[in-house]
């Protein structure tokens, strides 16, 4: 059995994570967190808005998952993101900043705005925050 996972993460604009060595893996599975371990049950699992963390050589990294779906294989986790960014690149004013935009184009009610997806950027923001504050510790 192999000691390491193959890590990758991949979003429609790029891929931020090639065949990285990690210890551990953990998925914001819909039904709640899933951890990997090598050797983990192949199985495929669609994953909400929440954090990813892995282990690398002791440390951990932290990425914002933004919905999408993960492949487990023995060896590797292949993760299929609609967007995803590293907890450390992100910025706090600049999401508040688009919950306040959000949420004025909501209260216009005007029939142009699509409430939908000013709603998705709203929890989208509100996530990339909480993974932000969560790694801060």
């Amino acid at each position: 059995m192999a000691k390491t996972l193959q890590l990758n993460l991949i979003t429609p604009q790029k891929q931020l994570l090639n065949a990285v060595a990690v210890d551990f893996v953990a998925l914001p599975a819909l039904e709640g967190e899933l951890g990997v371990l090598p050797g983990h049950i192949p199985m495929i699992v669609q994953l909400g808005y929440g954090s990813l963390r892995y282990k690398q050589d002791g440390k951990e990294e932290e990425f914002a998952v933004l919905g999408g779906f993960a492949e487990i294989l023995h060896e590797s986790v292949n993760v299929f993101a609609e967007g995803a960014g590293l907890a450390d690149e992100i910025d706090e004013e600049e999401e508040k900043q688009k919950i306040k935009r959000a949420k004025e184009s909501l209260s216009k009610k005007d029939a142009d705005i699509d409430f939908e997806l000013a709603e998705i950027e709203i929890k989208q923001a509100l996530t990339r925050m909480k993974v932000k504050k969560r790694h801060l510790g």
